[in-house]
């Protein structure tokens, strides 16, 4: 017997918190993006959920302050998710598979579940992460590089002359001051970084997801659009996992 539904899956990351309803058929409507725990509170709490799967990269106080904060609305059984050396036929690359994302994990879960064959899985948030997985289900390896405002912080931060506070628009076309410089600079540098990936790896099928996905697609990566493969593969996680213990 698995645990009620519906379950309650967090994506935790390093600026927002999503939050879906889900079961063992698949993720289910409402959802939503909370910026604190307090506002995740107050959007989940009317809503019946018997079991929360957690998906963290924000660390181990954050995360314990969320999970006190959901507390106070509904004491129930927690299920934190870990990147892990095989789960559901996906089989991990790293030799301490624990050190793994979490998140890139179950993007790859997710990925696997959405198209058969080999894959690049792409998550385009604050950094953007590639993952090739072979057709039979093993982590061939991965990129982890530092999406374009994570560029123009460090430029920002590391030199005297460069002191740019926001990104202009995505654009790849060359700049006309320092500014539009470091704009464009950055965002070519991401697209330039993905695309000659996948040239090196044609036989893999691009799966994209992240919250800069539409950017990067407007900006002409060819790639599909999963949006929620993360919380498809935490929902996968959760199904595996409670399977093994007899749940």
């Amino acid at each position: 017997m698995k645990a009620p539904a519906p379950w309650l899956l967090l994506d935790v990351g390093n600026t927002a918190i999503k939050w879906r309803l889900a079961d063992a058929d698949g993720l289910q409507d409402p959802s939503g993006v909370a910026a604190t725990a307090a506002s995740l509170c107050e959007s989940v709490k009317t809503h019946e959920w018997q079991a929360v799967a957690l998906s963290s990269v924000a660390g181990e106080v954050a995360d314990t302050a969320l999970l006190t904060a959901l507390k106070t609305v509904r004491s129930v059984p927690v299920w934190q998710a870990r990147a892990e050396s095989s789960c559901s036929g996906l089989v991990s690359g790293y030799a301490q598979p624990a050190r793994m994302g979490v998140d890139r994990w179950l993007a790859m879960l997710g990925a696997r579940h959405a198209s058969a064959g080999p894959l690049c899985v792409i998550d385009a948030g604050t950094a953007i992460t590639l993952d090739l997985v072979a057709a039979q289900g093993s982590h061939e390896g991965g990129y982890i590089l530092p999406g374009a405002d994570l560029m123009r912080r460090a430029l920002t931060a590391d030199t005297g002359q460069i002191q740019v506070d926001a990104l202009d628009a995505p654009t790849l076309r060359p700049g006309s001051d320092t500014q539009t410089c470091v704009s464009a600079g950055g965002w070519r540098a991401v697209i330039g970084a993905v695309q000659s990936v996948l040239a090196d790896y044609p036989e893999h099928r691009a799966l994209l997801t992240g919250g800069l996905a539409p950017v990067l697609l407007e900006m002409g990566l060819s790639a599909t659009h999963h949006p929620h493969l993360v919380m498809e593969g935490l929902r996968l996680w959760l199904l595996q996992t409670l399977d093994d213990q007899g749940s």
